[in-house]
């Protein structure tokens, strides 16, 4: 069992890239689930989908057992990656299925099992909106998109800080707004809710114009939303740049480490399938 259990981690490894097995096999997945998102997309027209719909059906059913028999994978051997070494293989197990890329490899094949059940059809239909979520899957697989996801996640703090702050002065300007102009705009701004769209609008610039303050108040707390607009929700752009520019450099500092490296460590991998060998 533990020789089956290293075989199939050796597809799924992704952090040995010498492995030329698990490369093919990223990719592979990568092209599914590219080609899952488009038939997603296509079902939405009726004019492709209703008269190939069987053709429909049968991808999906494929693509299913495919990121099933992942996930499966995946769960077998989870006590088998490097970041789980001292963990029981329980242990290894919850710490995958709760991670973001194991919810996410969950709820993308979620809605088809689901199908079988005894819900209300108009959950289901909502409930297969959670197949969008195999494009999250990509993220694995992709170099670029583990770059963003790296990102986000290590100036999450910084990036909370400022959403924090403009969420607050968006309230704090939906209620001046609502005594400020409901008396005079009782349509436009008809209540704290709907002032508050008004406040996304101007504070990310966008200004659709279908609502708009008319009194000097109202003037003076849009003008001043507009301004704090440009700085403000520009912030997590810049916290976001800032964040690629230190992962890129970690990234050609390790490359340029690997490259220093001595032609010596390159006799420790298999040179016709590139797997590691045991010392």
């Amino acid at each position: 069992m533990e020789s089956i259990e290293k075989a199939l981690y050796y597809i799924v490894d992704e952090n040995d890239e010498h492995n030329r097995l698990s490369k093919f096999f990223n990719y592979f997945l990568m092209a599914l689930i590219i080609l899952s998102v488009g038939e997603m997309a296509l079902e939405t027209d009726d004019g492709i989908f209703l008269p190939y719909r069987n053709y429909f059906r049968i991808f999906d059913f494929f693509t299913v057992m495919v990121f099933s028999t992942e996930y499966i994978i995946r769960i077998m051997t989870a006590h088998l990656i490097p970041e789980n070494k001292g963990k029981t293989r329980w242990q290894a197990v919850k710490t995958y299925i709760f991670s973001f890329a194991g919810l996410v490899d969950l709820l993308s094949i979620l809605p088809f099992y689901l199908d079988f059940t005894n819900l209300d059809l108009r959950v289901l239909r909502m409930l297969r909106l959670l197949r969008f979520f195999r494009v999250f899957k990509i993220t694995r697989y992709n170099d670029s998109m583990k770059l963003v996801a790296d990102v986000i996640r290590d100036k999450r703090s910084e990036i909370g800080v400022i959403m924090g702050l403009i969420f607050i002065i968006m309230i704090i300007a939906s209620f001046i707004m609502f005594y400020a102009e409901h008396d005079t705009q009782p349509k436009a701004f008809p209540n704290v809710l709907g002032c508050f769209w008004w406040a996304i609008v101007t504070m990310t610039t966008i200004g659709y114009g279908d609502v708009f303050p008319v009194t000097y108040m109202g003037k003076i707390v849009g003008s001043t939303m507009a301004l704090l607009g440009i700085g403000l929700v520009a912030m997590p752009t810049g916290i976001i740049s800032a964040g690629f520019l230190e992962k890129i450099n970690e990234r050609q500092e390790k490359e340029k480490q690997k490259k220093e490296k001595p032609e010596e460590d390159k006799k420790h991998y298999c040179p016709y399938c590139g797997h590691k060998l045991d010392d």
